[in-house]
């Protein structure tokens, strides 16, 4: 027996490691197909495919010949494939595929139309997913939104499912007592009494950090302690590292760049902040939860899901600098709050566990073996 995986980047493999080694073990070659070959594991052969994540490139037209080819040689029984893109290559080149009873399943990391999404998502993204899903035996959403768009919408895929993410492993985090708290933060030059907010995202457009750096020098004359630590790299990090030199927020801003122990920091930190645009279901919100810290983040799809207002955080609408403002003073004022928002999140993320996300994408891939 054969199973497929495919994305437009080899990066995805991260999210299917513990799917492919499931399959090993119950005795399946397991093959990937990406456009980059970078190290991945858990697989019987790599294959490079010319997928590209634009969708009028060529290079999609000659991806497509490429994994057409490689599914006539091969007669997978199983094709798992994730990335808008390299979906939608997929799925087109399976159609024989799936007449000869190729069972093709796609899991969408958070769809490109949402509430709010710019209209050409619409106009691009809702068409093309629409019909895709014909070609597609089981559909596989990560958040609410998404499942109820895809179910009220009448996608046509043989079957709708939602999962609760690809799975944390939370025996890689811990709740920090103080003393190592104190340890980290005197590493990263951040004093034990500082109220620190955390930021992990990636400098682009639509993690928008602009609005926390905005925000970031009322916040410190209402808590002069406050620290604000964002970790990441990307296209945007030059120019809000000016931003912060010239506004003279050097004291209580700071870049870490990327970062091996996110965990540790986060767990050393009192909130974590995030004021995206768009989500699927971040990973970061979900990491936050399981060392313990409470989340303030913007009421977007994803993040609300994750989040319950009052419970384990606090959710604000997009551009709302005075209930942001408002709810970072709170927490930073009772810290009665924050432990009881830290054990409510301990809680909380149990169920976005490996263990149970293996269990519930167990159940989905027996039904077609």
């Amino acid at each position: 027996m054969k199973v497929l995986f495919t994305s437009h980047t080899a990066n995805f493999c991260k999210f299917n490691r513990p799917f492919m080694r499931w399959f090993k073990e119950q005795g399946w070659q397991v093959d990937y197909a990406c456009a980059c070959e970078e190290e991945v594991y858990d697989y019987d052969n790599l294959y490079k495919i010319s997928f590209s994540r634009v969708p009028w490139s060529r290079d999609n037209i000659t991806a497509y010949r490429e994994l057409k080819k490689l599914l006539d040689e091969n007669h997978y029984d199983i094709i798992h494939t994730h990335t808008p893109m390299g979906s939608v290559v997929t799925r087109l080149a399976a159609r024989q595929s799936r007449k000869k009873g190729t069972k093709v399943i796609y899991t969408a990391h958070g769809l490109h139309f949402f509430k709010g999404a710019p209209m050409k998502n619409w106009l691009l993204y809702y068409p093309m997913e629409k019909l895709m899903a014909r070609y597609t035996d089981c559909l596989v959403l990560i958040n609410e939104e998404d499942y109820r768009t895809c179910i009220n919408r009448h996608f046509k895929a043989g079957r709708i499912e939602k999962i609760n993410g690809v799975g944390v492993n939370l025996d890689r985090f811990e709740v920090l007592a103080q003393e190592a708290k104190n340890e980290v933060r005197g590493k990263l030059g951040v004093g034990q009494t500082d109220f620190v907010m955390v930021c992990v995202a990636e400098f682009i457009p639509r993690k928008n950090q602009i609005f926390l750096l905005e925000n970031a020098k009322r916040l410190h004359e209402s808590i002069p302690n406050m620290r604000l630590l964002m970790l990441g790299k990307g296209e945007l990090l030059e120019e809000y590292q000016k931003k912060v030199q010239d506004e003279k927020m050097d004291d209580y801003v700071s870049f870490l760049g990327y970062r091996s122990d996110v965990n540790e920091i986060c767990a050393a930190s009192d909130v974590l902040v995030s004021s995206s645009f768009q989500e699927g279901l971040p990973m970061n919100i979900i990491e936050a939860m399981a060392v313990g810290i409470p989340v303030i983040c913007s009421d977007i799809r994803g993040q609300r899901d994750l989040i319950q207002d009052g419970r384990n955080g606090f959710l604000f609408c997009l551009g709302d600098n005075e209930t942001y403002c408002k709810r970072v003073e709170e927490l930073a004022q009772s810290r009665q709050l924050q432990l009881d928002m830290q054990q409510h999140n301990l809680e909380d993320v149990k169920k976005y566990s490996l263990d149970r996300a293996i269990e519930k994408m167990s159940e989905i891939y027996r039904r077609y073996m």
